[in-house]
């Protein structure tokens, strides 16, 4: 049900997902939602949102790259791979929720937060692993999510990876001029 909701979550929103749209999809007995959720749907998105952040960190901390070029490749094939399968219907589950919810003070809020959050550090981390300044190594991190996200919504618009291409290409000749190991700031030309 998990999975289902994420992947309904990531190309519908949280408004338009149905919790009989998430049982048909997962082929779960109607009665289990309410049994392994109970609070309803409000439940089921925010373990689909921390089921997508861990299959995120699990795929980038698979990531073996040396290069900032290879970390930023690695990162957003993850979300190319869910365009091309889904032939540019899919989206971010994680984003889907956050677009139909409007509180700071929502636990749903809290937990996109924590996910973003989680996918910036690691990021962060691995950039800095290929050599780039720590401060540099965070902007970069959060360009990249705010790019791919932003991205996403254009290969759905355009039916085409195209967008996640160029973001990818953009985000890769960034991270080229910053030299390895100085401040924070680009190499002016």
């Amino acid at each position: 049900m998990v999975e289902s909701a994420a992947s309904l979550i990531g190309s519908r929103g949280i408004a338009a997902t149905s919790l009989s749209e998430v049982l048909e999809a997962s082929g779960a007995p109607r009665g289990s939602v309410y049994h392994h959720f109970p609070e309803g749907k409000r439940e089921l998105a925010g373990e689909a949102m921390r089921w997508t952040q861990e299959q995120v960190l699990a795929y980038q901390r698979g990531c073996r790259s040396t290069t900032a070029s290879g970390v930023l490749d690695h990162f957003v094939d993850l979300f190319r791979q869910s365009m091309v399968s889904s032939k540019c219907r899919a989206g971010c589950p994680v984003a889907g929720v956050l677009v139909d919810t409007y509180s700071q003070e929502d636990g749903l809020m809290r937990i996109g937060r924590e996910s973003f959050r989680a996918w910036i550090s690691l990021l962060t981390d691995q950039l800095r692993g290929a050599g780039i300044s720590p401060r540099a190594s965070r902007s970069l991190a959060i360009t990249t999510l705010a790019s791919v996200e932003g991205a996403l919504i254009l290969c759905r618009a355009e039916g085409g990876v195209e967008p996640l291409d160029r973001v990818n290409a953009e985000l890769r000749a960034l991270a080229a001029v910053y030299p390895r190991g100085r401040g924070p700031s680009p190499r002016r030309a």
